[in-house]
């Protein structure tokens, strides 16, 4: 390395070590980490519903609500699932899948605006057409 190359070698690190340390607390400011108000919206927003039916298993919390005119489903997604690809379809009394409500990826609070009452969901993965989890009310 000859002198031009270690003198801009020099300056080069000297602005890194300047300027990088600003704006990775700038990245960090920026970050919301404080996910405790999202929670306590959705913890609002669930308590003026009318808790009709649970039912709840190590991987899913399924509960029924009654809003003002429209009744709902609220899934509660506890753990990670290992599909990609997860419908959550109504259980008809035969214990067969029925209608389609919606979809859940990661771990979360999911809610499906249903009008009909049914007997349970099931969570089908649709990629290995295997059943997940079942629950009845």
């Amino acid at each position: 390395m000859n002198y031009k190359l270690r003198k801009a070698h020099k300056y080069i690190w000297l602005f890194i070590i300047i300027v990088l340390p600003p704006l990775i607390m700038f990245s960090i400011k920026d970050l919301d980490l404080s996910s405790s108000k999202n929670t306590s919206i959705k913890n609002e927003k669930s308590s003026t519903n009318k808790l009709i039916k649970v039912s709840e298993n190590e991987l899913v919390k399924v509960s029924w609500l009654q809003k003002e005119d429209m009744k709902s489903v609220e899934v509660i997604l506890k753990t990670p699932l290992k599909s990609a690809s997860s419908l959550v379809y109504t259980l008809t009394k035969n214990g067969e899948k029925g209608i389609l409500i919606g979809s859940v990826s990661t771990v979360g609070i999911y809610q499906f605006d249903f009008q009909k009452p049914f007997d349970g969901i099931v969570i089908y993965d649709t990629l290995k057409e295997t059943t997940i989890t079942q629950l009845l009310f």
